[in-house]
């Protein structure tokens, strides 16, 4: 009998002991995990990127999704912020909203904000890891969830505002412990705002920003579900990376004052007398692409697409030239197209 109680109660402690152990390298795990990405986050430069945005919807669950149109900008990744500009522009903008049409769905600041909050910021709960396969290879898998006063996410809508808990998972390479794959989800917000749930997926990929490679998003795709059953999705490509740096000039004196380069007044020059395109828009133009026409007077001037409907089959587009004239027009837009 004795020797049957000794039995079990080693056999109890062994199992006691295995899943402390256990779960003291599950522990671990996480711990390199969130000292790789903060390190990551801390050596990740200023970096400005092309996004090229798609937005669709449709108003049933089982019914196809419709692009409703294209945009095209440029992001800035500075001091752990996004800032915003239209392709070619020297400023940028705080938020996203401020450059887009008012119709469709837009995400501001989500590409920087959860990577911070989820390994700098230290608000997040992480499960277990768990190992998967990606795409063929060994990769770990961590579920997070971050509580309603931590997560410095809100979803807006035309009947509200609310700050909302954010949950799901992030994907790392077993070997290297970069980041591969992360979604984030809102499963359950507040009736106060007329959305269902939300879904981000960002597929990360390596990309060279000045001499150095590093891992930064490569797709992204935001999913929203109206509480009517209609669906709104955003599919974003990411290229085109570089650094970004910010200057100053002091002068002392005048003897040591630099005569500035001229600027070319004509591109933001206001068009007054007929004007034509020079070159093509193409069925794949998007909102903020520029473009220039030629004036009667042989003067180049630049202006951007400020928006794009469907209508039909067919693309409506409005071209926008300085000094607040307007043009609308169907895609595609031929060279010699007379703007005015």
């Amino acid at each position: 009998m004795r020797t049957a109680q000794c039995r079990t109660l080693i056999l109890a402690c062994a199992a006691v002991c295995s899943s402390a152990a256990a779960f003291q390298d599950e522990a671990a795990q996480v711990s390199r995990i969130r000292d790789h990405m903060r390190e990551y986050v801390a050596h990740l430069p200023d970096y400005t990127s092309r996004i090229t945005l798609e937005r669709f919807r449709r108003t049933k669950p089982r019914a196809d999704f419709e692009l409703n149109d294209r945009l095209r900008l440029e992001v800035a990744y500075t001091s752990g912020q996004e800032l915003y500009s239209w392709p070619g522009d020297a400023r940028f903008e705080s938020g996203i909203e401020e450059l887009l049409p008012g119709h469709g769905m837009v995400s501001n600041g989500s590409y920087a904000l959860h990577v911070k909050n989820l390994f700098v910021r230290e608000v997040a709960q992480f499960s277990a890891p768990k190992d998967e396969k990606c795409e063929d290879a060994a990769c770990v898998r961590l579920d997070f969830e971050i509580p309603t006063v931590r997560s410095g996410y809100a979803l807006s809508t035309g009947s509200g505002s609310a700050p909302v808990p954010l949950v799901g998972s992030a994907w790392f390479d077993a070997a290297t412990l970069d980041i591969l794959r992360l979604e984030v989800r809102v499963d359950d917000p507040p009736r106060t705002v007329r959305v269902a749930a939300t879904r981000e997926t960002t597929v990360y990929r390596r990309a060279r920003i000045g001499d150095v490679e590093f891992v930064v998003p490569g797709t992204s795709e935001l999913m929203l579900r109206d509480r009517d059953g209609s669906e709104m999705m955003n599919r974003s490509t990411f290229d085109q990376y570089h650094r970004y740096a910010g200057s100053a000039t002091v002068f002392y004196g005048a003897e040591d004052t630099v005569k500035a380069p001229a600027r070319r007044e004509d591109t933001k020059a206001a068009v007054t007398a007929p004007a034509t395109l020079d070159e093509e828009i193409g069925e794949d133009a998007a909102i903020g692409d520029p473009f220039t026409v030629t004036t009667a007077n042989g003067a180049k001037v630049t202006g951007r697409i400020s928006d794009m409907r469907r209508t039909g089959n067919a693309w409506l587009v409005e071209l926008k030239m300085p000094g607040g004239f307007k043009r609308g027009t169907r895609l595609p837009v031929k060279a010699g197209f007379r703007v005015k």
